[in-house]
């Protein structure tokens, strides 16, 4: 039998023992009820075969040895040793734990000790009594205060440098005019003129290196677009120095703050060996005690 698509039927079968769909059947889909074609709704009719889905060919008189040679085949293959099945996948329990809290702590309990001999051989408290933590953190702090230390002086250096007038010259001190110099002048001179002559020049060192200074009515040799007016480099130096200022008050404050932590690093492991070596001597007596009595017992 020969279908127009070109797909062939065995000679045998007959199109009547089929479903009507020609197509793919799913095992999920539900069939039609009423259908003319088929074994739906004439399995009571003579001459129906009971065609399984998805096979090709109907049941035949062969099928119940096929059956029964693949039921002890399944029992045969039960009673071989089974296969070793490959390791499972990784897997992370804390990401199948649910929200809730769990009943019990995740870490060990807290045991009780009920002599110093007991307290001083637990593996934990002698981990936590000689353990270098502290020494650890007293060295940081050291290193960290040394470093501090470098910059201290560098801020140093640098407000000795601007504390030093650009205008006077090593090993040149200010001349100051004598008396028969200013009888002597041409030039008469007042009281008050001769008196601003003779004081010293009280501009801060500081204006004298970073401020520039022209006449206002002298011609310029520059574009005076390209640089700020006196007032806003005043402001300027003026941050910038109040900034410097912070940063060193800032440092000093943080020495004093690593210095008290590195005190009380001292103090709290003086106070750990104290305790520690207190507990050791205790326990040393219990067994001592312990040993004495235990031979008393053996020598009675």
């Amino acid at each position: 039998m020969e279908f127009p698509n070109g797909d062939l039927l065995p000679l045998s079968d007959r199109n009547a023992w089929y479903y009507p769909s020609l197509g793919h059947d799913s095992d999920e889909e539900e069939l039609g009820v009423g259908l003319p074609e088929g074994n739906w709704g004439h399995k009571n009719t003579k001459g129906a075969r009971w065609v399984r889905r998805g096979k090709i060919t109907p049941w035949g008189p062969e099928m119940e040895d096929w059956e029964a040679e693949e039921r002890a085949r399944k029992r045969i293959k039960l009673l071989l040793p089974q296969e070793r099945r490959s390791p499972s996948p990784p897997t992370l329990p804390h990401l199948a734990r649910t929200p809730s809290p769990p009943l019990v702590s995740p870490y060990p309990t807290p045991s009780h000790h009920m002599s110093y001999a007991s307290f001083v051989l637990d593996k934990s408290t002698t981990h936590t009594f000689r353990s270098s933590l502290l020494d650890e953190l007293e060295h940081a702090t050291n290193g960290l205060i040394e470093g501090e230390a470098t910059m201290k002086q560098a801020l140093g250096r640098l407000w000795q440098v601007m504390s030093e007038d650009p205008d006077r010259k090593e090993g040149n001190a200010s001349l100051v005019p004598k008396r028969e110099d200013e009888d002597e002048d041409p030039d008469d001179l007042d009281d008050q003129a001769r008196r601003v002559a003779r004081a010293p020049d009280l501009t801060p060192s500081t204006h004298k290196i970073f401020l520039l200074s022209y006449p206002s009515d002298a011609p310029t040799n520059h574009d005076p677009s390209h640089f700020t007016a006196p007032e806003i480099q005043l402001n300027t130096l003026e941050k910038n120095l109040a900034t410097l200022r912070e940063l060193q008050d800032d440092g000093r404050e943080y020495v004093e703050r690593l210095e008290e932590i590195r005190e009380a690093l001292g103090d709290v492991r003086a106070q750990r060996n104290t305790i520690w070596n207190a507990v050791r001597e205790r326990a040393i007596k219990e067994l001592q005690d312990a040993a004495f009595v235990s031979a008393n017992a053996a020598g009675v």
